[in-house]
């Protein structure tokens, strides 16, 4: 199964995992980004689950799914529209202004682990399941990710076993997993491989591709690449490989749309020439792979060394120099607003010596879209209001010149901003206003409902808020956040029972959530489930060890079982951290009478008095 030079290694959950089922059946997959693409493996399993789910009239959970089936079975994504498609899914040249965070394709990720979570129970209730991927050490970042996860979530369950046949050892890619190199031999279930044979099929030409649409490259430029690589054919290999990684960045897939700027940059003169758009918007596309995915030195030399003394047209300048303002903004650890201020203003010169070449719909535009970055700069000067009055002036501007239909994205981004700027300022009745605006003009962009349930949480209008959260759920796959926020929700209502499956989800989606297992003991805790309170507390600790709430109602659990001694412990590194509470110096006084310690009980009371007046 495994070839001589590779070593077998199974993903196993950090916590305690159920011992599999005897019983089961196994897939055999290729997890290799040069031979099938992003998503080399998850695919194959996940065109399985759509199938069964397809065959059994399961439209309820084809539809739950309709997003992360629509992004990674790109095959098929004719037969599978975008029920929820937000503008940043539509929008596309000089309107998508917007690009997907990296979170976006981590929550693909979540929302396929639940899929084959779901299919595996539908078909083999009973059994566990064994995965065996072949080239995990091949596979692209998302992949990969992929595989850690579903080892993490499904494995700790004894749901399944997982291993990765890799040339070097995995190093994990989330919390949660360990990985243990064992015998191949152990692995003794019937594997069914999945997916086509390396190499099947002949590729396309490039000129059949050359204008094609996004969804034609992604299924179609990888056996093209790996032909002009198997030609030595440099130049050509940098043409496909710019355009493979302009598709990805365009779906979010921003390690893998990095792993092509080496094969790029040897070529980019010769690939753009004398065209400054196309070198403009090369470099964007390497630019935004590189920041994005935390090369932010290596993403801004790239625009110092292949744009920035190349660009004579002034338009293209103005963008350059907005960029660049973003850059030390908010992309470098070691943020310069002045400087961002610098570029800004820079932009905005050159927009204005570019006027009298460009159409007039398109200056006003950019107009706009440049002083949005100084509305940002506003907002890290401390000058909110100024930000304001730039985002609504903008909107209604582009509104006024443009009409309804044009820049929608942008003109919603607008609104948004002024919502979170408006909420910053304390002004929540407005904020909310423009939220309502920012979600009637991107009707299924998520983080709107879930920011202004926030609001609305904060403002104890707790069922407004739960109805705004079930709307931000069902337009994006699953990410930890808003179900921690409905689960909050749940818990000021009293509702444990949601509120404990809420919190539950979330963690499994990101254990890495201190306040969450808080939350979830505080409910136990009412609930007299004290032992699982304790556990959460302890795992709240684990994550955040100065976590003050956690250590001081861990202290209390302690206390109440007659445990003085891990009490005090609690309440001793509570009081190095806050060492003027007086309710404290309470706490512990108790647990001193318990210890029968009257001399330190007594110091511990003259402490509440002194820090009870001082308050």
């Amino acid at each position: 199964m495994s070839q001589p030079s590779t070593t077998l290694y199974q993903i196993l959950p950090a916590a305690p995992a159920l011992p599999p089922s005897p019983t089961g059946s196994g897939f055999l997959l290729d997890a290799s980004f040069a031979h099938q693409g992003v998503w080399a493996g998850v695919s194959d399993l996940l065109d399985l689950a759509y199938q069964h789910f397809a065959e059994q009239g399961r439209q309820d959970i084809l539809d739950q799914h309709n997003y992360v089936l629509h992004m990674l079975l790109p095959q098929r994504r004719d037969a599978i529209p975008l029920k929820y498609a937000c503008l940043t899914d539509t929008a596309t040249n000089s309107e998508k202004t917007r690009n997907y965070s990296l979170d976006r394709a981590y929550r693909l990720i979540h929302g396929a682990v639940t899929l084959v979570a779901q299919w595996r129970a539908a078909v083999a209730p009973g059994a566990a399941w064994t995965v065996v991927v072949r080239r995990f050490d091949q596979a692209g970042h998302l992949a990969r990710r992929f595989f850690f996860e579903l080892g993490r979530r499904l494995g700790v369950a004894g749901k399944l076993s997982l291993y990765v046949d890799s040339g070097r050892a995995p190093e994990a890619a989330i919390k949660g997993v360990r990985l243990a190199p064992i015998d191949a031999a152990t692995v003794a279930v019937p594997l069914t491989a999945l997916g086509p044979a390396p190499g099947d099929g002949e590729p396309r030409s490039f000129a059949a591709l050359e204008h094609a649409d996004m969804s034609d490259w992604e299924r179609h430029y990888v056996p093209l690449l790996r032909h002009y690589q198997a030609q030595q054919d440099g130049l050509m290999a940098a043409r496909v490989a710019m355009r493979a990684l302009c598709v990805h960045n365009h779906f979010g897939y921003y390690h893998e749309a990095s792993s092509f700027v080496d094969t790029v940059l040897p070529h980019l003169d010769q690939l753009v020439e004398d065209d400054q758009s196309a070198r403009w918007n090369y470099v964007g596309n390497i630019f935004q792979s590189l920041v994005t995915t935390g090369k932010e030195q290596a993403a801004l030399a790239a625009v110092e060394r292949h744009a920035a003394p190349r660009l004579t047209e002034t338009v293209l300048q103005a963008k350059m120099h907005y960029l660049l303002a973003m850059v030390h903004l908010r992309y470098l650890r070691q943020q310069d607003v002045p400087l961002a201020q610098h570029h800004i203003d820079l932009a905005l010169q050159a927009l204005q010596a570019a006027q009298a070449d460009m159409p007039a719909d398109d200056h006003a535009f950019l107009s706009v879209f440049i002083n949005n970055g100084l509305a940002f700069v506003r907002v890290r000067q401390g000058r909110p209001d100024e930000a304001l009055a730039l985002c609504q002036g903008g909107f209604d501007f582009l509104t006024s010149r443009l009409g309804q239909d044009v820049h929608r994205l942008h003109r919603s981004v607008l609104l948004y901003n002024s919502a979170q700027v408006l909420s910053a300022l304390g002004k929540q009745e407005e904020a909310l206003d423009y939220y309502r605006q920012s979600m009637a003009m991107d009707p299924y962009y998520s983080e709107y409902y879930n920011e202004s349930g926030n609001i609305l949480q904060r403002l104890g209008r707790y069922d407004e808020a739960l109805a705004l959260y079930d709307q931000a759920i069902l337009y994006s796959a699953p990410y930890a956040e808003v179900y921690f926020n409905k689960g909050n929700c749940h818990a000021q209502l009293e509702q444990w029972e949601p509120a404990l499956a809420c919190l539950a989800y979330s963690l499994e989606l990101n254990p890495d959530q201190a306040e969450a297992y808080l939350l979830r003991a505080e409910i136990l805790e009412m609930q007299e489930r004290a032992d699982e309170a304790l556990a959460d507390y302890g795992a709240a600790i684990a994550l955040n060890g100065d976590h003050v709430a956690a250590r001081v109602n861990r202290a209390v659990i302690h206390y109440g079982h007659g445990r003085f001694a891990d009490a005090l412990d609690d309440m001793n590194h509570v009081l190095t951290l806050e060492p003027a509470v007086a309710s404290h110096y309470e706490n512990r006084s108790e647990i001193y009478k318990a210890m029968n310690q009257p001399h330190l009980q007594l110091r511990d009371l003259d402490a509440v008095r002194q820090y009870g007046e001082a308050a």
